[in-house]
């Protein structure tokens, strides 16, 4: 009901009108600072023309558990959490019949465009609900247009929701690098995009050796370029400039010298271009019915992973993203026009500084050895309740325990929850842990356990869930060493990957900006009472009331 007095009460700006297109921007793996850490070298006209036009929400967190890409842009567009929506991870484990479950792979469906027809295509069928994209298209009796587009598959399906006009992404098993579809959504792909393929600009990219854009010695912001804490992609130290001419040979016998797109800023650039492409040709924003445009860009987020947050090399690709925002925002200026779009910037998560800088500069941090805790708990169990095989998968923060054995034993699965959580609790590394039926029948308020429960899908997660040291990184390795540590991860309820940005402009949008903690999920509502749409399906947040006075 809170919800709905909330439709009549709040109203767009006086003489607003609702905008031709909705563009939804994710920067995967974005940190609430970097919009700020570099703010003196970025342009005029791109992160900076949103913060000066538009509203900045500066206290944005997620509140769930685990911050990762699936999760990130499934409740972005559905305005809920994974306890509602069901996609839990980038991938899972079933337990029903012991394999692991994708976000979005799904065998049912083929590739549309890849040289490799008989690969395996995705879609939103483990999406539970619906999401503002999906709401859009059924009030306008599928008038209004969707088209979802990303580097990663399940950048591009998770937003477009189940009713997509489309939803592409790129294939880096296809030389020379194409943006291909699935059959869920199109037999072939549009001529346009062919045609944007034929192009062959992933090659063009890659003939190219990527510097700093300014001098590197302004770089500031960043630690040293030569550094021990970086993945190395060559065989020379992870330093500037990267000669991805010489890289794609390494790439090449492995057939993904596409991927190398994937840690460059140059493939930014193709996706910018890719989007531009797609309002053009699919003609959105052109008629009397809203359309939507879903963009995330995945370059942050793999290079994050390898270089870390502190790092030269993001430092320049958020220094060149900057200049592709800006080129968006002026392409839509001409194309829709000034004050008749509407779009919002966020992330899906943010990422943890690398352990072994932490480890140097004295910040807490460690490893969670996973494999090592699976081995003490297996022990444990085995002496309380007598050999077995009582666990039945365990990685990252998930225990899933063999319920099939525990029920021909005839032992109570709670108490052996229980018992699993009394033990991991007191191992080096973890925070916490909680029983699934603890989840189901008790109501958490605050702190990680709330993150936990938002995150937390009866169906599909495990039987104990865990939570770790503010600072570690999880590791199967039981052996590495935090010094040793090299790239980074992201999947916490703690703030460095919690705390993202989230900014909003152009049509019915008033400068400011608000330090009221918000969430993500808040998007979509906010969305639906813009555009006066019915909540998707699953929808928990509320709408962003300070966009409305």
């Amino acid at each position: 009901m809170y919800l709905i007095s909330l439709n009549f009460s709040y109203g767009q700006t006086e003489g607003s009108k609702k905008p031709k297109l909705v563009i939804g921007i994710v920067v995967d793996q974005m940190r609430a600072e970097q919009l700020y850490r570099y703010e003196t070298k970025y342009s005029e006209d791109g992160f900076k023309r949103i913060l000066r036009d538009g509203f900045n929400y500066k206290n944005t967190q997620y509140n769930y558990t685990p911050t990762v890409t699936a999760a990130g842009h499934s409740s972005i567009y559905t305005g809920t959490t994974p306890a509602i929506h069901g996609v839990i991870g980038n991938s899972w484990y079933n337990r029903y019949n012991e394999k692991h479950t994708s976000s979005v792979k799904d065998t049912t469906v083929v590739l549309i465009g890849s040289k490799n027809q008989n690969n395996i295509g995705a879609s939103p069928k483990q999406l539970l609900t619906t999401t503002i994209s999906d709401q859009l298209r059924m009030s306008t009796n599928f008038r209004s247009k969707v088209i979802s587009v990303s580097l990663k598959d399940r950048g591009a399906v998770l937003p477009g929701g189940h009713l997509a006009n489309a939803a592409y992404w790129y294939d880096i098993e296809t030389s020379p690098g194409y943006f291909v579809s699935s059959s869920y959504y199109m037999n072939e792909l549009p001529k346009w995009v062919s045609k944007f393929n034929k192009l062959e600009k992933s090659s063009k990219y890659l003939d190219t050796v990527w510097n700093t854009l300014y001098p590197i010695e302004s770089y500031t912001e960043s630690y040293g370029d030569n550094n021990k804490y970086e993945v190395v992609l060559g065989d020379n130290n992870p330093t500037f400039p990267y000669d991805f001419n010489k890289l794609r040979e390494k790439y090449r016998k492995r057939n993904i010298e596409y991927l190398m797109l994937g840690f460059s800023p140059a493939g930014n650039t193709l996706l910018t271009e890719f989007a531009m492409d797609a309002v053009k040709n699919e003609k959105l924003g052109s008629d009397e019915e809203t359309d939507m445009l879903t963009i995330s860009y995945s370059v942050t987020d793999k290079a994050g992973h390898i270089f870390g947050p502190n790092s030269v090399e993001i430092e320049d690709i958020y220094l060149r993203l900057d200049l592709e925002i800006s080129k968006l925002l002026k392409f839509l200026d001409k194309e829709i026009g000034k004050g008749e779009y509407t779009l919002f910037l966020t992330s899906d998560h943010g990422a943890v500084p690398i352990a072994s800088y932490l480890n140097d500069i004295k910040v807490p941090t460690g490893v969670a050895r996973i494999a090592r805790y699976k081995n003490q708990l297996s022990k444990y169990l085995s002496t309380k309740y007598g050999e077995g095989s009582w666990i039945q998968n365990f990685e990252d923060d998930q225990l899933y325990l063999n319920r099939t054995a525990i029920l021909e034993k005839g032992l109570q699965l709670e108490s052996m929850q229980q018992d699993a959580v009394n033990f991991l609790v007191n191992l080096k590394g973890i925070s916490g842990a909680l029983a699934s039926h603890h989840l189901q029948t008790s109501q958490y308020n605050s702190g990680l356990k709330k993150l936990v429960q938002n995150g937390y899908h009866q169906k599909r997660s495990g039987d104990v869930l865990l939570t770790f040291d503010a600072g570690l990184v999880q590791d199967d390795d039981s052996e590495i060493e935090v010094s040793s540590v090299k790239g980074t991860i992201h999947g916490s309820g703690y703030s460095y990957d919690t705390h993202v940005p989230l900014l909003w402009f152009g049509n019915g949008i008033t400068h400011g900006e608000s330090v009221r903690k918000v969430s993500p999920i808040d998007i979509s509502s906010t969305l639906t009472m813009i555009l006066n749409l019915q909540l998707p399906s699953g929808n928990s947040g509320y709408p962003l009331k300070e966009l409305f006075k």
